[in-house]
């Protein structure tokens, strides 16, 4: 492996020169100065020498002559590499002493390798010099001497403009000083200038350093207390640990350290945001602090989180337009818009909130928000609005201006609120007011009529039992009796739709009910309409008047008849349904809790939303004249409302209608029908107290009662009565009495009597059941009732019911 020799005083310049020469597979030997390098040489000959020139010692020339005059080293390659003599007298004097080559600093690595490489190839057999000396001797001293008299001089005037140099680098030194002492009272007048606190703390101890006058006036202690204190000393106690460990963790650049709480001389607290910046002060390692007071700040950031988070937990939308660009934009729009529209944040701000309205929004409504907010005036208004997925509802939107402090209008700020329940309850309550009215003046004309009804049917059945009534009067009697009929079905629909039927509920099946009903539905809607029914097995049972269930289905089975008169399909479908409290919250006529669900739907013509808005509506038909009475599904409802339960309809022009229907679920048995004590014959020999102020229906019910074998005992009102019974004095057995009496009611009778008959049963009857039963407690109560009008054949066997049935207080 060849080995070199490198010889600089510069410790870089070996650094680099070794590296490139390691680098391509030579061994290195080092010297400082041109005596280490002979000695190094005499020891270890090298193969090539690499010298500097202007060295401490022996300089670079020296070590030429000294090495060609060398017997052993005289044919080693000599190569000079120099930063300093690069004159070409220098490079020709090194070559005339015997130099293999001559190299200015710094060369390009290749350069210098191609060198090295030349000079190897042009080496003399071991023992002969590479190159002699071209110069006698005296003749080489005097150009040496040339050569570093040439140098000083060079030296001497580098000297002599370094001299000049730092001279004019004094005085622009002092010049500095003085400016820098200018500087340094300025920026000490900045320092205590600016109006924020400034500390200076040494990083070490934590001890102050110096402060500006807005510190001592922020904390109310002087300088000096200062200068005597650490960070810690304007922390609250329980803020030192957090202090310290953010302390530890700080570096050497600019932070922002957050806001953290300064405590006062006198013990206020106060808020302060912190920034810090390193430096040295007095030769040692610090941080100056810039403390911004945010106390007032901070409180009314807080102040306005605290309003926003309000106005976005209110249920009402809010919304700020700007009347000052064009198209009023909202510029603001909280939580509540969305959840009232579904419209997010960033769909709205920008646009005009006309986006809500759609082709049913009143455009008069419109056009007084319009000419309010070109007035620049507030005005509170309703109207049908659109959420995002199309469907409508009843916006009430207030909308009121906002001046600024100079009296100019700044925005405008609009209060959306969704007021569909609220209209839609305020309807239903119209449609009660409505129902309750003409309720009201159906029981009243039902009373008077029933008694009517009563005598006029139980009059014909007398009439028509007679063995020798003629064809021709029998005819007539039948007549009169149908007709009775007749009206009577037609005061029981008045008092349907009224809720003031006399209810018997019985615990049902509610698709028993419907299985009986199916055959006479199948012939009440003929033959071009498909009939289905899909019945859960596992229905619970519900507590209901049958007969009244029965003019549910009916009632809904003509509507949808008639809603198909091209034909179509039926379905009557029943399931188990869970009313839950969300669902109570949106539907109020409703109660939560399991109940029985009985929907009925059609594929018919449908019904537009003015029409279902008003189809429970006593009188309100869509039918011709004469071929409805707008009484049917307000006989429903009322039915319905009356048995506890609530009914809904969904409907769509040409989508057809549903109708669903829920009532309550029982867990309680299905009582079994009776044994053939009702199919035997309605006679008996028990004592009856009749009380009834219409005459002619007291005759009528005193001939139907003896006709049927019963002791009848009469009187034409409550007080007659307790004299009657007071002179009886044989068994009374049964009381049958009018409900609403003049002077002394039915029930107030019975109460009366029942100390001398304890086990005395009763039978109430009337031909109304408004609020004075209801006054009575009979409507829901469990006690027995026969609604005018009847016949003779239903008040017996109705008295044989109640008189078979067991005395209250007996097993």
């Amino acid at each position: 492996m060849t080995r070199v020799l490198i010889v600089d005083d510069n410790e870089n310049n070996l650094y680099l020169l070794r590296a490139l020469l390691l680098g391509h597979g030579w061994t290195v030997d080092e010297a400082r100065h041109g005596a280490d390098a002979l000695t190094l040489a005499r020891q270890t000959p090298p193969e090539l020498i690499v010298s500097d020139l202007l060295m401490p010692v022996m300089d670079g020339y020296t070590l030429l002559r000294q090495w060609k005059a060398d017997p052993q080293l005289k044919s080693i390659p000599f190569m000079v590499y120099t930063a300093t003599y690069t004159d070409p007298r220098d490079e020709r004097l090194a070559l005339d002493l015997g130099a293999d080559a001559f190299l200015i600093k710094p060369a390009e690595p290749e350069a210098f390798m191609a060198c090295v490489q030349d000079v190897m190839s042009r080496s003399a057999p071991a023992g002969q010099p590479t190159r002699a000396p071209q110069m006698e001797e005296a003749a080489i001293l005097k150009e040496y001497s040339e050569t570093l008299v040439r140098k000083l001089e060079k030296r001497a005037q580098q000297l002599e403009q370094a001299n000049r140099d730092l001279q004019a680098e004094i005085a622009e030194c002092r010049r500095m000083e003085g400016e820098l002492r200018a500087s340094e009272e300025r920026y000490r007048g900045l320092f205590h200038a600016i109006a924020d606190p400034l500390f200076v703390y040494d990083r070490e101890s934590l001890r102050y350093l110096a402060v500006n006058d807005a510190a001592v006036a922020k904390y109310g202690y002087s300088r000096d207390e200062f200068l005597g204190m650490t960070l810690k000393d304007i922390r609250p106690s329980e803020d030192v640990p957090a202090l310290l460990e953010m302390l530890a963790k700080s570096g050497t650049q600019r932070e922002d350290r957050g806001v953290w709480r300064h405590r006062t001389k006198y013990g206020e607290i106060l808020e302060m945001e912190i920034t810090a910046f390193a430096l040295e002060f007095a030769g040692r390692p610090a941080c100056i602090v810039q403390a911004r007071d945010v106390t007032e700040r901070r409180r009314i950031e807080e102040a306005l989180r605290m309003r926003d988070r309000a106005i976005q937990a209110v249920s009402q939308g809010i919304l700020i337009a700007d009347p000052n660009q064009p198209g009023q934009p909202v510029v603001y729009a909280s939580a509540g818009f969305e959840r009232i529209t579904g419209y997010r944040t960033a769909e709205v701000l920008g646009k005009n909130c006309r986006f809500l309205q759609g082709p049913e929004t009143d455009r008069d409504v419109v056009r007084r928000i319009r000419e309010a907010i070109a007035a620049g005036r507030g005005c509170s208004v309703e109207l049908l609005n659109y959420r995002k997925d199309g469907t409508p509802f009843w916006n009430g939107l207030s909308i009121n201006p906002v001046h600024d402090e100079r009296g100019k209008l700044a925005y405008f700020v609009g209060v959306v609120n969704d007021v569909t329940e609220r209209r839609r309850l305020e309807d239903q309550l119209r449609q009660a007011q409505k129902m309750e009215a003409v309720g009201r003046l159906a029981g009243g004309v039902a009373h008077d009529f029933n008694n009517l009804l009563t005598i006029i049917s139980g009059y014909s059945e007398v009439l028509l039992g007679l063995p020798n009534l003629g064809d021709r009067m029998r005819e007539s009697v039948k007549a009169i009796s149908e007709a009775g009929a007749r009206a009577a079905a037609l005061t029981r629909q008045l008092l349907g739709f009224s809720r003031q039927t006399m209810l018997q509920p019985q615990v049902l099946d509610v698709n028993a009910v419907v299985a009986e009903t199916s055959k006479l539905l199948r012939r009440l809607i003929g033959e071009d309409i498909l009939f289905a029914t899909v019945l859960d097995p596992r229905l619970s049972r519900v507590k209901v008047d049958p007969t009244q269930l029965d003019q549910v289905l009916m009632n809904l089975a003509v509507n949808a008849r008639d809603a198909m008169p091209k034909g179509g399909k039926l379905t009557i479908e029943t399931s188990n349904v869970l009313l839950s409290d969300d669902y109570v919250r949106t539907h109020p006529d409703c109660k939560a809790g399991q109940h029985v669900m009985l929907a009925m739907t059609d594929t018919g013509c449908g019904m537009a939303p003015e029409v279902l808005a008003r189809v429970f509506e006593p009188f309100f038909t869509t039918k011709e004249v004469g071929k409805g009475t707008g009484l049917g599904l307000a006989m429903v409802f009322g039915i319905v409302q009356q048995s506890g339960g609530c009914i809904h309809v969904y409907s769509e022009p040409g989508r057809g209608t549903t109708f669903k229907v829920y009532f309550p679920a029982v867990d309680e048995p299905i009582k079994k029908s009776g044994d053939s004590k009702q199919g035997l014959a309605a006679r008996g020999a028990e004592t009856i107290l009749m009380v009834e102020d219409e005459e002619a229906v007291r005759g009528m019910a005193l001939l139907s009662l003896q006709m049927h074998g019963y002791t009848v005992l009469t009187a034409e009102n409550g007080k007659a009565a307790l004299k009657v019974a007071e002179a009886h004095r044989g068994p009374l057995d049964l009381i049958l009495s009018d409900v609403v009496m003049p002077g002394l009611s039915g029930p107030e009778l019975v109460q009366a009597l029942r100390p001398r008959f304890p086990h005395v049963k009763v039978l109430f009857m009337s031909g109304y059941t408004d609020d004075a039963v209801v006054r009575h407690g009979l409507l829901q109560a469990e006690v027995s009732f026969i609604q005018k009008p009847f016949t003779p054949l239903s008040l017996a066997r109705k008295i044989r019911q109640v008189l078979d049935e067991p005395a209250p207080g007996r097993a």
